[in-house]
């Protein structure tokens, strides 16, 4: 990668920065308490072990196993087996290597494939979460050291559970625009999963349309400060983040709090032509980005329509008036149940409307 790469990675984790401290400070606070477990299971075996060769005296010195024998000891707490204590310690071996320093930027090598190495990223930060699990096993005494391995390596995204994926810290992505196919990465885009796609060098006008759903957080864009949304969005999101501000690269961000309507969610900064995106680009890819993202973009003409009157509305006193008034001879002529708080007589609604009108009109 070029070296302008590293600024522009280091710009997009500055922004995500709030969220790796969050999972980094989860991490950590499970850390210390696995660690302080260990401690004392290990302290507490040995101490056992001691009490067992003071009460079998110089007798059991080469003829009995002292750890075998201090299980027989009354304990105020369920044992653990040294199999299961052996778990606790790989576990906080784990927790405390991404406590101190959890990688959140992976790379695509040119020509690499951008799912399989988020596929491959977010494994690897889900092996905190596979040691957590794999705890709570040791604990209850039901890790089994061949039907629960995996929990002590990369625990795929498909395995992550509800609260997991709501916890995920986000990834940063470093690829080359040429590379950037960001249509597979759909299945990671659940929960408050955060990928970051840091391009260099010009893509297609709207790589991320296509990923574009009621639910998911999509902001394509040059300026770093826009990931702000992505970072203090409850959703899942997706970001690609542009070296350069191009002419030929859509900048539009999907909000899945902005509005009940796709349309609503959506607002776009900057839609290219065919002039700006320019020659050299595969025609059918780029044209249906944009027809695509024109469709999400665009309201129906009654849509449209009902949202024009409803501004003139609202700017207008006389009509606003007016349309309170029809509302309550509405309601007081049955055709509609009026709220708790509307006490005042539909005569006086419509008086009022009436005296509006005529002051306009001089």
């Amino acid at each position: 990668m070029p070296s302008d790469q590293p600024n522009l990675t280091e710009r997009a984790l500055e922004q995500v920065q709030p969220r790796i401290d969050t999972f980094r400070a989860a991490v950590a606070a499970a850390e210390a308490e696995v660690r302080e477990e260990v401690m004392h299971r290990a302290g507490a075996q040995s101490f056992k072990e001691e009490q067992a060769l003071v009460e079998l005296g110089p007798f059991a010195l080469g003829r009995i196993d002292p750890e075998r024998f201090s299980m027989l000891l009354g304990v105020s707490e369920k044992d653990l087996t040294p199999e299961s204590i052996d778990v606790l310690s790989k576990a906080d071996a784990i927790l405390t290597g991404f406590a101190e320093s959890s990688t959140h930027v992976a790379r695509v090598e040119p020509g690499g494939d951008l799912r399989d190495v988020v596929k491959d990223a977010l494994a690897h930060l889900g092996q905190a979460f596979g040691a957590g699990r794999a705890v709570e096993l040791a604990r209850a005494g039901m890790f089994d050291l061949i039907e629960h391995a995996y929990l002590l390596g990369p625990l795929p995204f498909r395995l992550w559970n509800r609260a997991e994926r709501h916890l995920a810290p986000p990834v940063v992505v470093e690829v080359a625009g040429e590379d950037c196919l960001p249509a597979g990465l759909g299945e990671f885009l659940d929960g408050e999963v955060k990928i970051v796609i840091a391009a260099r060098g010009p893509t297609t006008p709207a790589p991320l349309a296509r990923l574009i759903t009621p639910g998911t957080y999509v902001v394509q864009t040059a300026d770093p400060a826009q990931l702000a949304g992505l970072v203090e969005a409850r959703h899942a999101g997706v970001a690609l983040l542009f070296d350069e501000d191009r002419p030929g690269q859509a900048h539009f961000t999907h909000d899945p709090d902005a509005g009940d309507t796709t349309w609503s969610r959506i607002r776009i900064d900057r839609m290219p032509d065919e002039a700006a995106v320019g020659r050299g680009r595969r025609p059918p890819v780029w044209l249906e980005e944009l027809v695509h993202l024109r469709a999400l973009a665009e309201a129906p003409a009654s849509a449209g329509a009902a949202t024009d009157e409803a501004k003139r509305e609202a700017s207008d006193p006389s009509v606003a008036a007016g349309a309170a008034a029809l509302a309550g001879l509405t309601q007081a002529s049955g055709g509609g149940s009026a709220p708790a708080s509307a006490e005042v007589d539909p005569v006086d609604r419509l008086a009022a409307w009436l005296l509006a009108h005529t002051e306009d009109g001089g």
